[in-house]
């Protein structure tokens, strides 16, 4: 099953489960540039005294942080096959997509939400080909 955490509660995570960093460095991180403008965006938020939650949904809002992500993700070479090899794992065994950040909004629950996709559209392909 797929699933997600962050790297504070990794030490609670069954030792049996698969755990991939999804954060930077990993070939599933955001690009620096996005990276650093959500940053900037949530810091100057949080200086003018906006809660870190709130501040993190408007740096991801101003930032579009979603498809600019989703289309970064989509262009690198490799990602596609490493996305298909978790789902994979995910059917047998428990994988934990972990990052920084332990709350939503963050990359690794666009990856879950791909990798789940994936596996939607593989069942479907299944049901064609029988």
């Amino acid at each position: 099953m797929l699933k997600e955490s962050y790297v504070a509660k990794l030490k609670t995570l069954p030792k049996d489960a698969i755990k991939i960093r999804v954060g930077y460095p990993s070939i599933f991180s955001p690009s620096e540039a996005l990276l650093s403008e959500f940053n900037e965006i949530k810091n100057n938020l949080m200086k003018k005294g906006m809660s870190e939650l709130e501040a993190r949904k408007k740096a991801w809002k101003q930032t579009d942080f979603e498809n600019r992500y989703r289309e970064e993700i989509g262009s690198k070479p490799g990602v596609a096959n490493k996305l298909k090899e978790i789902m994979r794992l995910s059917e047998n065994k428990d994988v934990y997509l972990y990052c920084y950040c332990g709350k939503y909004p963050c990359h690794h629950f666009i990856l879950m939400d791909i990798v789940e996709k994936m596996r939607t559209k593989t069942k479907i392909i299944n049901l064609y080909m029988k």
